[in-house]
């Protein structure tokens, strides 16, 4: 008699062959048997909030999709973007400047060079300290020079 193939789904035996359990399997007996094996486990899951898969109904996540979408929409109303303005950045420094504590010098349209450097004959532009409205005096396309 050879070897006997057990399908624990439909709960019988045949002779073990590849022909034999490629048919088996693919009988609408054994894949109505397996889906009804697993529709048992649906809706239940041992791990419980801890599972690291989703369990969430299709409601659940239109629901979460709508909320998310609402939330979307709050953030922008809550503040509309505007185009960044270097100015009034540079204005908003200045007065923070002004308002700091007492290691920023009290008048920052006279900067102070720090006295190591002040002693070096032809500084590099880099290192020497621009006035606070120099800044403002920048033409927005005179980037084109650099270099």
């Amino acid at each position: 008699m050879g070897k006997q193939y057990y399908c624990d789904y439909c709960e019988r035996s045949f002779a073990d062959g590849a022909e034999n359990r490629k048919k088996h399997l693919a009988s609408v007996h054994h894949q109505k048997l397996r889906k009804a094996h697993y529709d048992m486990f649906k809706g239940h899951c041992e791990f419980g909030t801890s599972c690291k898969y989703s369990h969430l109904t299709a409601d659940d996540i239109l629901n979460l999709i709508e909320q998310a979408n609402q939330e979307k929409l709050g953030a922008k109303a809550k503040r509309p973007r505007a185009d960044p303005d270097i100015n009034a950045w540079v204005q908003t420094k200045l007065l923070k400047m002004d308002q700091s504590s007492d290691n920023v010098p009290s008048c920052p349209a006279k900067p102070i060079l720090p006295p190591v450097l002040s002693s070096i004959p032809n500084l590099p532009p880099s290192l020497i300290p621009c006035r606070p409205s120099e800044p403002l005096n920048i033409r927005k396309d005179a980037g084109n020079h650099w270099g």
